[in-house]
């Protein structure tokens, strides 16, 4: 590896020598190479040593170590297409160099590829370009934590919620993730990355004889809201609240979802309307079934048509609940101040589950939930039913104390209580057990003398 600057003929034929410095170096296969490097000699003389490393990694068919891929992450464009062309460096480095834009499309056609609902992928597509263009970003070696969690303040600055900064923020590390493990770059820069904690008020819930009075009230109603009928509101409370089915997966479902046969009727939730993306079957209860087999019947609908075809997908559903709820003379707020939403059907509907004697384990499952923290921390609510109920499996500790207590705070034994069962001090060993109607028991070695 040499170190150089070279000379040359000026056009007034003078020798006048470079302002750069140049290296001079053989590459594994001995073929010969010259690059230009800094004017200054001392970064120039740091550029070669990194080179000899290259060259020395690729003859030995060794893994860079991390000190040369981090300098790689600083390489401009030209010098490490050179590699590239050059053998030094695999193709996939090549990525490296790529616009963000570019891989932004991959990342979305590969998540079309993996069956994401159409608007998710056009969300997650929004959102990365969104912070790209904030944070400007062109190539992946630009993305730092530092800038990150910077553009992350300034959300905060425009009042967005710590929720939905946490979307932002899940939605770029993810595609970050997907890049690393893709080969499309070495390490993933923002793997310990901290996401805002989620600052979403909890829902309200309601109790079992409220969410039956809801329904039952708001099916003897006459009233049409934003022309929705009253028994359409009701089936449409009823289904979420023995369901747990949030509010696009109900307004989506179609009645070919819905089996309503032997064997166990269940709704059927598709993978494109699901939160999570995966597809579920949620088991219905003998009321629901029967009260969607009549309506099915009333309406003579196809398979193709939407259960609840009446309500468009800009409904506020939330709006439409609460004149429900103040029809039903039902307060606005559960017992702990939270307000009482369409969301809340859901939270009802697990906190019915949890206060059932329904396993954790299921009742997670039926929540859909990936974490039973979420499950039972943050949806289920205990009602005073069940609190009540659960003191009644407590001990049954139906004894009799035989002790007195004295006003220096000390207990003293029963004149009936053996010397065994007392304590140096005076007091019952076992005062539970100490009572006159113990039996007394002779010293060892001695049998009472038999009748006969």
């Amino acid at each position: 590896m040499k170190v150089y600057k070279p000379y040359y003929t000026d056009r007034a034929g003078k020798r006048r020598q470079c302002r750069k410095w140049y290296l001079d170096f053989f590459d594994h296969n001995q073929l010969r190479h010259q690059i230009a490097a800094y004017k200054s000699k001392r970064e120039s003389e740091g550029l070669a040593r990194n080179v000899e490393t290259l060259v020395n990694c690729r003859a030995s068919g060794t893994d860079l170590d991390p000190k040369t891929s981090q300098w790689l992450e600083t390489v401009p464009d030209g010098l490490l297409n050179k590699f590239v062309s050059w053998g030094l460096l695999d193709a996939g480095r090549t990525e490296g160099v790529k616009p963000l834009g570019d891989h932004i499309r991959d990342y979305c056609k590969v998540l079309a590829a993996r069956g994401r609902p159409k608007d998710y992928v056009t969300r997650t597509r929004n959102r990365l370009v969104k912070i790209v263009r904030a944070c400007r970003f062109l190539y992946f070696r630009d993305i730092t934590r530092s800038a990150v969690e910077s553009y992350s303040g300034s959300l905060v600055q425009r009042r967005y919620t710590g929720t939905t900064r946490g979307h932002y923020l899940s939605t770029l590390t993810s595609f970050t993730a997907w890049a690393e493990e893709d080969g499309r770059i070495l390490s993933n820069p923002l793997r310990h990355l901290q996401k805002p904690d989620r600052d979403s008020e909890q829902k309200g819930v309601l109790t079992p004889e409220q969410f039956v009075h809801l329904v039952k009230n708001t099916s003897e109603q006459n009233s049409v809201i934003e022309g929705i009928s009253a028994a359409d509101r009701a089936v449409l409370y009823l289904l979420a609240g023995v369901t747990g089915l949030r509010r696009k997966e109900l307004l989506g479902l179609t009645w070919a979802d819905i089996y309503l046969g032997p064997g166990g009727p269940f709704v059927r939730v598709p993978s494109k309307l699901a939160k999570n993306s995966k597809e579920a079957l949620q088991p219905l209860p003998p009321l629901a079934v029967g009260v969607l087999q009549a309506k099915k019947a009333q309406v003579k609908a196809d398979e193709s048509d939407r259960v609840f075809a009446a309500f468009n997908q800009w409904v506020n559903t939330a709006a439409l609940m609460r004149e429900d709820l103040t029809a039903a003379g039902i307060e606005l707020t559960d017992r702990d101040g939270n307000e009482i939403v369409f969301h809340s059907l859901r939270n009802s509907y697990i906190s019915f589950l949890a206060n059932s004697q329904t396993p954790a384990k299921v009742v997670q499952k039926l929540a859909r939930h990936s974490d039973p923290r979420l499950t039972f921390n943050t949806y289920a609510r205990t009602f005073d039913e069940a609190e009540q109920k659960a003191v009644t499996f407590l001990p049954d500790c139906d004894f009799v104390f035989h002790s007195s207590f004295h006003r220096n705070g000390g207990y003293q034994a029963d004149k009936e209580i053996q010397p065994e069962t007392v304590n140096r001090e005076g007091t019952p060993k076992t005062p539970f057990l100490a009572c006159h109607t113990a039996p007394k028991i002779p010293p060892r070695g001695v049998e009472p003398l038999s009748p006969g």
